[in-house]
């Protein structure tokens, strides 16, 4: 029994013993799986650290960078501060989004349609400051050029608004009439018009230019009655006027020079033109002469008396001021009537004083006393007014004042000046209706002064106020007058529809717009319609400047964004005519948006990489080679990884610790067992052994 039950013993102990084994075999295998798994983790830990994502550059007003991800939709999107990049495909075709393809076909073809789907407008502020100059009726006048006799520009009224003017120049839309400045410059109607006239112009010209030759001549050889000349002779004796007009010493001498001066004027007068301008200023030459020779000027409320009459004060006591800018007297400038009258006061012989008070002990005035005049001049140098010298002034049967007074000149001689003809505004006359006459003594320097001003004035008039129609100017026989009416018939050609409408005296009105639309019939006048538009916008414009169109953003409403329309302008003007010239081909929006695609056909040359340049050319380049792209590395995988791989790792260590504490416990039990089967197995060895020797 004993021995039997120690073999049960010692077989359950090896029954454990191999269980322990095959238990450490399975945790060493586990550990085995774990060191794999380990690697594993590892590797994928070193991946992430290794892998690298394109990113690319974006800039701001400051030239300050910041970086996104890489993908189509980042390397295409407009930037005013970025280089213009695009991709196209194997076949050259330019990749766009879906709505810049949606954009380009709705555009058919035209560029300000494509660019207005992206809030682009060109337009100008230049139409709306011509209000600025606008007339009373809100139309809008330019200058000709030219100076009225008063030395005033001359202008014209457009009869156009200054929004009538833009809607001309921008074009009307379908309309033949106004199809617009640019289009009308450009067209053929234009072209011929100019061309004509160009060669009208020239012919006239050429033409003028005998008949002013014929003039010049006619000029130099007309003579006043004493046989004198206006010009100085080129050779032989010298007998001109302005000779004369040097070597006159006497009062009386560059009088009779004046004279001559005057017939010379009235035969200049036959060959000038018959207008009321050219009458008033040759009258305006001999008043001139006539005042310079007497010393007498007259001065109207509408000439150039300074600030006309002046009333200060009342009937009684005051002053009267006339201006006499303009007039001969530099001396004087203004010259001033004092007038005072003495009051006559209430008597009363009750009172201390002899006189009649009011209620405030104010003296009664029961009327006035005859009035005294007295006359004061301004005087520059003091700033002041002052008493003339011997100063009278006289007050006329006809109600007006007579003024004379003594001064003396810069050579210390007496002179004396007259003033004829002031009204008497203190007793109620017309203070804007005068007429006043200034009568003094003219010295010789003067009156030589005087002359030679008149004689440039005449040298420089001779083409504006002689009349070229007149014989002996013209030759109609010469080869000059022939290329004029041919030259004049083909612009009016041009401009009428035929030849013969005008006269040959009318040719040279194909140079005044005005009186063209005056004599076209409604047909004609719509045909030259356009040309006309073109015509007084140049007007306008040598008055104002050119209109400076920009381009404005207005999805964008800040003024600081649109200082950058015109770029974005060229941006999407850059593209549409890519897409014109080399055709294109339609991203999808998910792949546009993938920075995995672009990255992979970009290595895979799937895709070429292209850039705008300094004259918005497209040219190819190697994506590796662009600045604006880079490789960096993913931080926020590289996290992701690190976190996975310590999570890992320390699941592993446990496990491995675990599995290491297990194989000791076996170990232990293993060997405790080890030692109680070598316990048992020695007692039943001598139990054997005993009873071998009992029954032996």
């Amino acid at each position: 029994m004993g021995m039997a039950a120690g073999q049960a013993r010692l077989l359950s102990i090896t029954s454990r013993m191999s269980d322990n084994e095959l238990r450490a075999q399975i945790i060493n295998n586990q550990k085995m799986r774990l060191a794999t798994k380990s690697s594993q983790v590892s590797e994928a830990y070193t991946t992430a650290l290794n892998q690298s994502q394109m990113m690319f550059t974006n800039y701001d007003a400051d030239n300050n960078s910041t970086y996104q991800k890489l993908t189509f939709n980042a390397l295409t999107a407009y930037n005013p501060y970025n280089n213009q990049y695009g991709i196209s495909n194997s076949s050259g075709q330019i990749l766009v989004s879906e709505k810049d393809a949606i954009n380009f076909q709705n555009a058919n073809g035209d560029i300000n349609t494509f660019l207005g789907y992206y809030g682009l407008e060109n337009t100008t502020t230049y139409f709306d400051n011509l209000n600025e100059y606008a007339t009373e009726t809100g139309t809008i006048p330019y200058y000709t050029g030219a100076k009225d006799d008063d030395g005033n520009p001359i202008t014209i009224d457009t009869g156009m608004t200054a929004e009538m003017l833009q809607a001309y120049y921008e074009g009307i839309e379908g309309s033949t009439e106004h199809p617009g400045y640019n289009t009308t410059i450009a067209g053929e109607q234009y072209y011929n018009y100019t061309a004509a006239l160009n060669n009208f112009n020239t012919a006239y010209n050429a033409w003028s230019s005998t008949i002013a030759t014929n003039m010049d001549n006619e000029l130099r050889n007309l003579t006043s009655s004493d046989g004198k000349t206006l010009f100085k002779p080129s050779s032989g004796t010298d007998n001109s006027i302005e000779t004369a007009v040097e070597n006159a010493t006497t009062d009386d001498g560059i009088n009779n020079v004046l004279n001559s001066l005057l017939d010379y004027i009235d035969k200049y007068s036959e060959y000038t033109l018959a207008t009321t301008s050219t009458e008033n200023y040759i009258n305006s030459l001999k008043s001139e002469i006539q005042s310079a020779i007497t010393g007498e000027y007259t001065y109207t409320n509408d000439s150039n008396v300074g600030a006309g009459l002046t009333l200060d004060g009342d009937e009684y006591n005051g002053s009267l001021t006339f201006g006499v800018l303009g007039m001969t007297s530099d001396d004087d400038k203004i010259v001033t009537i004092n007038k005072f009258s003495e009051p006559i006061y209430k008597q009363d012989p009750n009172s201390e004083d002899g006189y009649a008070h009011d209620e405030f002990g104010n003296k009664i005035i029961e009327g006035y006393g005859p009035p005294r005049y007295t006359v004061s001049a301004y005087n520059e140098d003091t700033g002041s007014y002052s008493e003339i010298p011997s100063g009278n002034v006289t007050l006329e049967a006809d109600g007006t004042f007579t003024v004379t007074y003594t001064y003396a000149d810069d050579d210390n001689q007496t002179q004396t000046i007259k003033y004829v003809g002031i009204p008497d505004v203190f007793n109620g006359a017309d203070e804007n209706v005068f007429s006043i006459t200034e009568t003094k003594h003219v010295t010789v320097d003067s009156k030589k002064e005087t002359a030679k001003q008149i004689i440039n004035s005449l040298k420089g008039s001779i083409y504006q106020v002689w009349n070229p129609a007149l014989e002996p100017f013209i030759n109609k026989e010469s080869p000059e007058y022939k290329t004029y009416t041919e030259k004049a018939q083909a612009l009016e050609q041009i401009l009428f529809g035929t030849t013969g409408v005008l006269s040959e005296e009318s040719y040279p009105n194909l140079l005044d717009v005005e009186w063209l639309v005056k004599n076209m019939t409604p047909e004609q006048q719509t045909n030259f319609q356009p040309i006309l538009d073109v015509l007084i916008l140049d007007n306008i414009m040598n008055t104002y400047g050119e209109p400076s169109y920009a381009w404005i953003d207005t999805s964008e409403v800040t003024d600081s964004y649109n200082e950058n329309g015109s770029a974005k302008a060229q941006w999407y003007t850059n593209l549409f005519n890519r897409m014109k010239d080399g055709g294109y081909q339609v991203l999808q929006d998910g792949l546009a948006s993938s920075s995995e695609w672009i990255q992979f056909a970009f290595e895979n040359g799937i895709i070429t990489l292209e850039q705008v340049d300094s004259k918005y050319a497209w040219n190819t380049l190697i994506y590796s080679s662009c600045s604006d792209i880079t490789e960096q590395t993913d931080s926020a995988a590289i996290a992701i990884a690190e976190a996975e791989y310590n999570a890992a790792m320390n699941k592993i260590e446990n496990k491995d610790k675990m599995y290491d504490l297990e194989l000791k416990n076996i170990d232990t039990e293993h060997n405790s067992l080890e030692t109680e089967y070598e316990s048992i197995k020695s007692a039943i060895d001598k139990n054997i052994e005993r009873t071998f020797k009992i029954y032996s």
